[in-house]
């Protein structure tokens, strides 16, 4: 049996006023896919599936993917989705299309790109069935429901079950076509938004939630239990949290076990909360600033890079260098890091030499302005990660400063190592994050999360929204 697969993986923060073009996202094609599966953790789940078993053919066409950004430029969307349909042309008959979709990437002038995709896929395949894995923040939308036959999304935040979730939903796609069997495929919604800050998996209540999710999974007709919990950070009628259950063949199943779900969020749904010390900025500067213990992170969550924040707000910057620089007393400060390619630019020139540097406040004009610098950029490396990106170590007399040259997050150690830092030996480590990855997780031995103003605040009461949502 011939299967097609093919992913577009971003995570658009519609209070972003960067468009993610070109220059920001990756592209696999055809081929390059199975050489490159370990650089896209869910598409290489649904490959391997597959791979294990002789019994298919893959064909690839196109897998996409970028940092959370700000909506995906038309232009550049249409061509990939062209070339994507153009490969298909190129197949036999494909018996399956099993895909991986974040679920909550918009596209500036069309809105959500799964739903547009999708669609795209039933009017000119509308016999062939559609399965796709998601991430846990998907924002269903009915065009989706109406189009795919099964989707699976994470059970974890942080997320550490990627290629799992890849791997499962292409299970499903194997039992649908051996058994001849549509799956039936049930959602219920409930109109709430919650950041992802709130809804850690080994934190209550979302852990008792998942524990649901896996009891329905034990009995013998229910294949998958899902919650897509929606993207807080982008302005869409659709979003929200859903609960999605997939049946063997019983769909008055599904759909009582789908509204069972949404009903139990809804029970808890008054439990949500941080699940480490969050505090204004200052307040959790000053609190890590007293801490024995090192290294204390502090997650500058309101410019939060992986989850489409501009990754250029200057508000900890501004701190560090001005309000609070009299209460560093020598201690050793780590910031990763900001965002900003004319800086880098500047340091390029300037290596070695103390300079005065106006660094972030590009994109997001509305929450900070630039900060004047003095220091010295005292390391450069060239090629960093997939985008190729280069990184400036520039050190002032209050902290270290970690430039980029591209929108890139700040999500584990490879950066710190690529520019010779140990971290673990910094008394203080600021990460544009929300809540830590596991890495750093292990790595901190106290954290603080500074509810810091930006694109992605946590406190979701502060963002205009267009819609009505109930927020958590």
């Amino acid at each position: 049996m011939n299967i097609a697969i093919g992913g577009f993986f971003h995570e658009s923060n519609t209070f972003n006023p960067i468009i993610t073009g070109k220059e920001d996202i990756v592209v696999f094609e055809k081929e390059e896919i199975f050489t490159n599966k370990s650089a896209f953790i869910m598409a290489k789940g649904i490959i391997d599936y597959f791979q294990e078993r002789g019994e298919y053919s893959l064909y690839p066409l196109v897998f996409m993917k970028a940092v959370p950004n700000g909506e995906i430029n038309r232009e550049y969307y249409l061509l990939l989705k062209e070339r994507f349909f153009a490969y298909l042309k190129e197949a036999p008959q494909i018996d399956a299309f099993v895909l991986a979709l974040h679920g909550s990437m918009r596209v500036e002038g069309i809105g959500s790109a799964e739903s547009d995709l999708l669609a795209d896929i039933k009017k000119q395949y509308p016999s062939t069935p559609i399965f796709s894995a998601l991430d846990m923040h998907a924002s269903i939308t009915k065009t989706m429901m109406e189009t795919a036959d099964a989707f699976v999304a994470f059970k974890t935040a942080p997320h550490i079950d990627v290629w799992e979730t890849g791997y499962k939903i292409a299970e499903l796609a194997d039992f649908s076509l051996k058994n001849k069997i549509t799956l039936k495929t049930a959602y219920a919604k409930v109109n709430c938004l919650i950041a992802g800050e709130k809804s850690e998996t080994d934190c209550q209540p979302m852990k008792s939630l998942i524990d649901e999710l896996h009891q329905l999974e034990k009995e013998a007709e229910i294949l998958s239990a899902s919650y897509c919990l929606g993207f807080p950070w982008a302005d869409a009628k659709e979003n929200g949290v859903t609960a999605i259950v997939v049946c063997k063949t019983d769909q008055e199943r599904a759909d009582h076990a789908a509204r069972y779900l949404a009903d139990k969020f809804k029970e808890k749904k008054h439990l949500f909360g941080f699940s480490m010390p969050s505090l204004p900025p200052e307040q959790a500067l000053i609190e890590a600033l007293k801490q024995e213990k090192k290294p204390v992170f502090v997650s500058d969550s309101g410019d939060n890079p992986t989850a489409g924040s501009t990754a250029d707000n200057t508000e900890i910057i501004r701190l560090l260098s001005k309000d609070l620089k009299d209460k560093i007393n020598e201690k050793s400060i780590l910031i990763a890091g900001i965002f900003d390619p004319l800086a880098v630019a500047f340091c390029e020139k300037n290596m070695q030499t103390e300079i005065e540097l106006f660094v972030g406040g590009i994109y997001d004009t509305k929450y900070c302005k630039p900060v004047l610098l003095q220091g010295v950029p005292i390391k450069k490396i060239e090629g960093f990660g997939l985008l190729n990106t280069t990184l400036i170590l520039f050190k002032t007399k209050e902290f270290e400063l970690i430039i980029c040259s591209k929108h890139i997050g700040f999500t584990n150690s490879e950066m710190f190592k690529a520019l010779g830092i140990n971290h673990l030996k910094k008394d203080l480590v600021i990460v544009k994050l929300g809540y830590l990855t596991e890495e750093f997780r292990d790595d901190a031995a106290v954290s603080f999360m500074a509810l810091s103003r930006g694109c992605t605040d946590e406190v979701l009461s502060r963002l205009d929204y267009s819609y009505q949502y109930e927020l958590i």
